[in-house]
């Protein structure tokens, strides 16, 4: 079942039938890319056929995925693809349910808690050099690259 607006705190999105999708927070007409920025920002959104009022955020997400995927960001690998094809609709189903949804989700949480745990050896390295270069050989070229990788970050 749909929610209803004043039940969602995210970004209402309204898709018209020519397919052209509407920021009713901004109150100006976006694309597949604004949608991606507004989602990677850490908005929920949710986009709402205007004609019928049936939510369709679901294709509209997938029509994110598949504007990356022509864009060359390989989010999905061709194996994949023909696996999820080949698949027993109930079988995929029970997969992107119960397992990739929690699988990502536990990804992402091991990898916040690694960059933890290696900012904080390098904060500690910068008050003890000589003891963490025991440690971690070659952690100036370590130190150099996540630097760089922070600031492309920050910049974006």
């Amino acid at each position: 079942m749909a929610k209803r607006k004043a039940d969602f705190d995210g970004v209402t999105i309204k898709r018209y039938g020519n397919r052209r999708l509407y920021n009713t927070e901004t109150s100006s007409y976006v694309n597949y890319q604004d949608i991606l920025k507004l989602i990677r920002d850490g908005n929920d959104i949710q986009v709402i056929d205007s004609r019928t009022k049936h939510d369709v955020t679901k294709a509209v997400l997938m029509q994110v995925i598949l504007e990356e995927e022509k864009n060359h960001k390989n989010l999905l690998p061709v194996p994949f693809l023909f696996q999820l094809i080949r698949s027993q609709e109930e079988a995929v189903q029970d997969f992107f349910k119960n397992y990739l949804a929690s699988s990502f989700a536990a990804y992402l949480k091991t990898k916040e808690e690694f960059d933890q745990r290696f900012r904080g050896l390098l904060e500690m390295g910068a008050s003890a050099p000589h003891l963490l270069e025991k440690f971690i050989p070659g952690l100036e070229a370590i130190k150099e690259s996540w630097g760089r990788s922070k600031k492309e970050e920050e910049e974006k």
